[in-house]
């Protein structure tokens, strides 16, 4: 496999571990980005977004999109779907969760 579609899967079940703890809190995307940069998965503010928009696609996470006092939040949550992948349950060719 390519090393680039294999950082994509890490980062993916990175994002999903990182919910996974919280559950069933929702956490603030930024809090998502930052936690990222200190596992050394280093990513975009674009790049989060598309990682986080792509497990939204597959129905392994809910995205609440919030605007208060001018500022924008996306609180995202894991689904049980997510908790499955993360579980070994049920598999997404697009995740790697097993790193």
């Amino acid at each position: 496999m390519d090393a680039k579609k294999e950082r994509y899967r890490r980062v993916r079940g990175a994002i999903l571990k990182i919910l996974a703890k919280e559950h069933p809190r929702p956490v603030d995307s930024q809090v998502v980005h930052a936690l990222l940069d200190d596992m050394r998965l280093t990513v975009t503010d674009e790049e989060c977004e598309s990682h986080i928009c792509y497990l939204e696609e597959r129905h392994l996470v809910h995205i609440d999109k919030r605007k208060t006092a001018g500022i924008k939040l996306h609180m995202i949550t894991i689904s049980a779907d997510g908790l499955d992948v993360l579980d070994g349950i049920t598999e997404d060719k697009g995740v790697n969760a097993a790193f």
